[in-house]
């Protein structure tokens, strides 16, 4: 009778990588619910601060339009706003983190960004650090969004800091690499452990102490690098220190800089507007600033209230301004349902989400027009005025 042991032995070996590579599909599956689970929870954080981030900044301008306010005040209003613009652009990246945003896809020079780190990086960093710089790419522009890619490389800058505790030396490179730009942000610090170098794009994942990271930094820049269609790479040099390379796709030609638009007031109007948001500080801001503009302001918090209001009162309303995300009908179904009573309502979407693909279908149903939240009086006059002229 033939020896049965080896093809046990194979049989055994076999069932043993397979129950492996199950424990490895069980673990990226885990993974991927918990990246799903904290995408939900960004994006729900980042659209309901962008609400607050509207009554801010729609306040700042109108107080802007008072003509009698000292220089102080100005100032005051300046850094409040400046502030607020920044809140705005965190949310921004929460939000492409989420993938419940539509990150800009814009040339960029990457020597621009990257200088700009520098400068802030220089007025910032310890004295103990050295700073150096090798821009050798010769086409160094890329496709991408211009704050996303700032705080990817801001971020690996800084983590380099906190690894040099001592001092040492913090470098920004980059070079071009067979289509690509390769981004290099390296350090001399303490370096990563080599037991935990698979684990550092994990969610929550850090080697820091409690109170000095929460362990997302590295997942959102991997998000958004992925976004641009690149990559991030941890070098594995012996030499001290850590090493990341960025790989971004190159464009082709370099970017001409867009001439800056010259301020000018906001166009005033009149008509009558009705403001279907669920958020009462939305409706009260909101509110204001068309009075300053010259419309007259009717404000729901109801989306099934207002499409009942719009039914009595369709013929003295010029414009709707629906919020997309609320409680019972959504922004989506109150277009559709207003465009049943009147196909040539004029309907202006807004939301704390950034524009995607659905904001663009309905669009190209027939809304005039997507007003990103936060919104300033002169983003609410144009906008407004433009859907006036459909």
């Amino acid at each position: 009778m033939p020896d049965s042991a080896p093809a046990s032995r194979f049989q055994n070996s076999e069932i043993e990588v397979l129950r492996i590579r199950v424990a490895e599909l069980e673990s990226q599956l885990h993974q991927a619910q918990k990246l799903l689970a904290i995408g939900s929870l960004a994006g729900g954080v980042a659209h309901d601060f962008n609400n607050l981030l509207t009554a801010i900044l729609g306040y700042v301008s109108l107080l802007k339009e008072e003509p009698s306010l000292t220089p102080q005040i100005v100032e005051a209003l300046d850094v409040i706003e400046n502030a607020a613009d920044r809140a705005s652009h965190l949310t921004g990246q929460l939000l492409g983190f989420a993938r419940k945003g539509h990150p800009k896809r814009e040339k960029i020079d990457i020597h621009t960004t990257l200088s700009e780190v520098l400068t802030l990086l220089k007025h910032t960093i310890d004295k103990g650090i050295r700073l150096e710089s090798d821009f050798a790419a010769r086409s160094p522009c890329v496709m991408g969004d211009p704050s996303q890619l700032f705080q990817v490389f801001l971020n690996l800058a800084l983590n380099g800091r906190d690894a040099m505790i001592d001092g040492g030396t913090l470098r920004l490179a980059t070079a071009d690499d067979n289509g690509w730009v390769r981004v290099t942000v390296g350090d001399s610090g303490i370096g990563i452990p080599p037991h935990l170098r698979e684990r550092i794009f994990e969610p929550f994942f850090t080697t820091k102490d409690a109170d000095k990271g929460t362990g997302m930094g590295l997942t959102v820049v991997q998000t958004i690098v992925r976004a641009a269609g690149g990559r991030i790479e941890l070098r594995h040099d012996r030499e001290p220190g850590t090493r990341f390379d960025i790989f971004l796709p190159a464009a082709v030609d370099r970017a001409a800089a867009a001439p800056e638009a010259a301020a000018h007031p906001p166009e005033r109007g009149k008509g009558s507007v009705l403001v279907v948001d669920d958020e009462e500080f939305v409706r009260q801001v909101a509110a204001r600033m068309l009075k300053t503009l010259g419309y007259h302001a009717t404000c729901l918090g109801s989306a099934t209230e207002a499409v009942e209001y719009y039914k009595r009162r369709a013929r003295d309303i010029d414009v709707v301004i629906v919020d997309l995300v609320m409680p019972g009908l959504s922004g989506k179904a109150v277009f559709e349902q207003l465009r049943l009573q009147n196909p040539r309502v004029r309907v202006i979407i807004t939301s704390g989400y950034s524009q995607d693909p659905g904001v663009d279908a309905l669009i190209d149903a027939g809304a005039k027009a997507f007003l990103q939240k936060p919104y300033r009086l002169a983003q609410l006059s144009e906008t407004l005025a433009g859907a006036m002229k459909q």
